[in-house]
């Protein structure tokens, strides 16, 4: 929870401060290249999540030797596909006229877009290598363990930022603070864990196997999917304004969309524990405790982010005032979509971390896939009509068409199928676990 705020507090803090040394169309810059890279966190092809599930699911089963050989296959993988990006990104970098792309029009922003997207994307590949601590962490659910480093990483990206505003730094350079310290402090995360916490779980080539690697990528493609459509129906949408009506228009849609996506990002700090766990449970065959933590999650975060998204709709235009000052005046009919369609999030966050957890993925990515581009078509489409006001609306009608209905008939269908599975039973397959039998005995299972 501590991470979570600093993460949550800096964001606040450094959106009013670079807006105003910046300006709106080197800000709205900034948020574009953010919003690119945001839709770039399929870029590791999914193998991280994979790498997650595949820990949590060995953990469920207490594989030792199954966590050890997905931590140092999913490590190799992590870093070729990071290697390979960076060749591939400067490769091409040259050949790019960056401020076009980006739509900028002053003579500063124009020399900024490339090197500031260059810094950017350097930071993002180093990230993929090193994030197979966190997905290690998350597995054992041990994620307290990195929110520490995220919030030692929150703190010296603060710190930067201000600086750099103090000594008057360029666009490149403040990047470097921002994106940057994260980055140094997964690296910093990763010594102390695999170094001094746990040296046994430190990656090591001998214990890198093809057919873990086969395994782990296989998983992480479902994820990749799931990651694009994602990017297609939320984080595209400063992209979308930069390159339809220009970056100078971003700063309006962003800013109360950050606001908006506070209520997102905390009900998330809450539910990510959740995936490793589901994924354990269902691995020991503890479905009693899977269907009674859902039920209760539903009736918990529903009502609760309804009203909490009513009440930051209240009082948004004066927290938008107070916030940023009078440099953007957004229309109350955007903001009743973003309050809508932080509900919306917080209840797909929901059910997401469920059948990610149960590994439900070929089921997300049929349904993702259909939801990501129904969003894409409708804010391209009317967006030169209406402006930025239908972004957020087109959101909810796509989650309204293509997604509501299939959790509703698929969801419950999907339990009974995980409760009638004998090889989810902790004993299935000649595989004699007398803590994991203890646990489900107690859970008031009878063997049949």
């Amino acid at each position: 929870m501590l991470a979570r705020f600093a993460q949550i507090g800096t964001a606040l803090l450094t959106v009013p401060l670079t807006l105003k040394y910046l300006g709106n169309e080197r800000f709205g810059l900034w948020m574009t290249i953010s919003s690119v890279l945001a839709m770039a966190t399929f870029a590791d092809f999914g193998v991280g999540n994979g790498v997650l599930n595949t820990v949590a699911k060995a953990f469920g089963k207490d594989d030792i030797p199954g966590i050890h050989k997905a931590i140092s296959s999913g490590f190799t993988v992590l870093s070729a596909i990071a290697v390979f990006l960076l060749i591939t990104f400067f490769s091409i970098y040259s050949f790019v006229n960056w401020p076009d792309f980006f739509n900028v029009v002053s003579p500063l922003a124009r020399s900024e877009a490339g090197p500031a997207f260059a810094v950017f994307a350097i930071c993002f590949a180093l990230n993929i290598s090193l994030d197979v601590v966190q997905r290690v962490q998350l597995g054992l659910q041990e994620g307290y363990r990195f929110s520490l480093w995220q919030l030692c990483g929150s703190m010296m990206g603060l710190v930067g930022v201000l600086g750099g505003i103090w000594l008057h730094v360029s666009l490149p350079v403040l990047v470097v603070a921002i994106a940057g310290a994260p980055v140094f402090a997964t690296l910093l995360n990763a010594i102390h864990f695999f170094g001094f916490v746990r040296p046994d779980l430190r990656p090591r080539r001998d214990l890198v196997f093809r057919t873990v690697i086969v395994q782990v990528t296989k998983l992480g493609g479902l994820f990749f999917v799931l990651q694009v459509a994602a990017a297609l129906s939320i984080s595209a949408d400063n992209f979308i304004i930069a390159r339809m009506l220009g970056a100078v228009n971003v700063p309006e849609y962003s800013i109360p969309q950050r606001m908006f996506g506070v209520l997102s990002m905390l009900f998330a700090m809450f539910l990510a524990p959740f995936w490793p766990a589901y994924g354990e449970a269902v691995s020991r065959g503890d479905m009693g405790w899977v269907r009674r933590t859902l039920g209760r999650s539903l009736l918990r975060v529903l009502p609760v982010s309804f009203m909490a998204s009513a009440l930051l709709l209240l009082i948004a235009p004066k927290l938008i005032d107070l916030w940023v000052g009078h440099r953007i005046h957004p229309p109350f009919l955007l903001l009743l979509g973003l309050a809508v369609l932080s509900v919306f999030e917080c209840c797909r966050n929901l059910l997401g971390v469920f059948l990610n957890g149960a590994n439900a993925l070929r089921f997300q990515v049929a349904l993702a896939s259909s939801f990501g581009l129904a969003c894409i078509v409708m804010k391209v489409l009317f967006i030169g009509r209406w402006g930025i006001v239908v972004l957020p609306w087109a959101t909810i009608l796509g989650c309204l068409a293509v997604e509501v209905i299939p959790w509703i008939l698929f969801i419950p269908r999907f339990l009974r199928n995980l409760e009638a599975k004998p090889e989810r039973l902790p004993y299935a397959q000649g595989q004699f676990n007398p803590s994991a039998i203890a646990k489900w005995g107690e859970a008031g299972n009878i063997p049949q």
